[in-house]
């Protein structure tokens, strides 16, 4: 099946891409200006315009802002929805691998394989026994203009966290630009409507709309989240770095210099802080070599730099890793990531049953898609190598 999914088109801004990259040719800007510009027009690009790559969440505005440390007195029946809308088949449904046209930056057509992807059942009970004791319910409320964000959840392992949010708007929430592909693919990501920012700094990030649960005027999000620095470990809490802006994005890109500046000058940042309770335990596996994946009931991080027979640039290329799996003792497995390798490995069917994943100097970390009971866990198989319990 074929669908033309219309990205953000740079022409429907006053100034096209082309031209911003062209600008020293239309007018002599000040070096300060074409730097602080070209800067933001990266960070769009990257985190708006994104085809291929990981998004990272954002979303502000210094206002309103309260904290209710304490935690929410959360019943066995909302701690079951909850898992089952993070990790289960309540907001999501297994899809086929589907091709669709889609477009780039520039408007330029591409067909993109929307890969396989395989959701089960939650039992609550289970899961509230494997990670509850670690799972914050709070409520974080911040004022971003005319739109409400809220805090809900979140849970951790030292590699990889989860933030359950709103966005609210009357009217309808036009900071997010959120479909079923989205969803299948790299996540929600803002518009050039957007007025705000939001980024967990060190993060790569998917935001996945709850569309069952979700109105026009009120979104439901999972923010998946995955990270490569190792001192992220037994962290306490989450910093959200919020930037609001005193017009929206598309509105900054059409700026001459003067009123440029005076946007930049009028831009407010600062930081909320999501408390955590302790990581999920995280088990480590080694193989022949010593290479190490460490692994929790909500994600895996894997050294690739060992065992794996890959060197060089082949390290930084996420591509390299064309199969992932978890081994149950009972001699059943959990395929978490699959894709043909032109003369390395073939497959029928492109798979990718994890929330969120990324690559980052022969560091790869992923979020399953589902709850992973460690001690059930027989070994992990990254490529064709084994990796059996320390």
């Amino acid at each position: 099946m074929k669908q033309e999914i219309s990205y953000i088109n740079p022409t429907s801004l006053d100034i096209s891409v082309a031209d911003f990259d062209a600008m020293d040719e239309i007018h002599v800007f000040s070096k300060e200006y074409k730097r602080n510009k070209k800067q933001m027009l990266k960070q769009y690009r990257k985190k708006i315009y994104t085809s291929g790559q990981k998004n990272y969440i954002k979303a502000a505005m210094i206002a309103a802002l309260f904290l209710i440390l304490a935690p929410i007195a959360v019943n066995a029946a909302t701690d079951g929805e909850f898992f089952n809308r993070i990790w289960g088949k309540l907001a999501k449904k297994d899809v086929k691998s589907h091709d669709e046209v889609l477009y780039d930056e520039q408007n330029f057509p591409y067909t993109y394989t929307f890969p396989e992807r395989e959701y089960v059942d939650v039992d609550p009970d289970k899961a509230n026994a494997l990670i509850g004791e670690h799972v914050s319910h709070h409520t974080i409320v911040k004022e971003l203009g005319d739109t409400t964000l809220t805090i809900l959840s979140s849970v951790y392992d030292g590699n990889s966290a989860i933030v359950a949010f709103t966005l609210k708007r009357e009217g309808g929430v036009n900071a997010l630009q959120y479909s079923q592909l989205d969803n299948e693919g790299y996540g929600a990501r803002f518009t050039h409507d957007a007025t705000f920012r939001l980024e967990f700094t060190g993060y790569s990030e998917t935001i996945f709309v709850d569309l069952d649960r979700s109105t026009n005027d009120l979104l439901y999000c999972y923010d998946y989240m995955v990270t490569t620095n190792s001192s992220a470990m037994d962290m306490k809490e989450l910093s959200l770095e919020v930037k609001e802006y005193p017009c929206t994005v598309g509105e900054m890109f059409a700026a001459d210099e003067e009123t440029f500046d005076k946007y930049l000058a009028d831009t407010k940042t600062s930081h909320i802080s999501i408390p955590l309770k302790p990581a999920v335990k995280r088990s480590d596996y080694t193989n022949a070599a010593g290479g190490i994946a460490s692994i929790s009931s909500i994600g895996l991080k894997i050294d690739i730099r060992t065992g794996l027979g890959l060197s060089g640039d082949e390290i930084y290329d996420r591509e390299n890793i064309y199969y992932i799996a978890v081994n149950y003792k009972d001699g059943t497995d959990y395929v978490v990531l699959e894709h043909a390798l032109p003369s390395v490995h073939d497959c029928d069917v492109k798979k990718d049953n994890s929330n969120a994943f990324d690559c980052y100097e022969g560091i790869f970390t992923l979020l399953f898609n589902r709850l992973v009971d460690t001690d059930t866990v027989q070994s992990i198989t990254v490529n064709d190598t084994t990796y059996s319990l320390k």
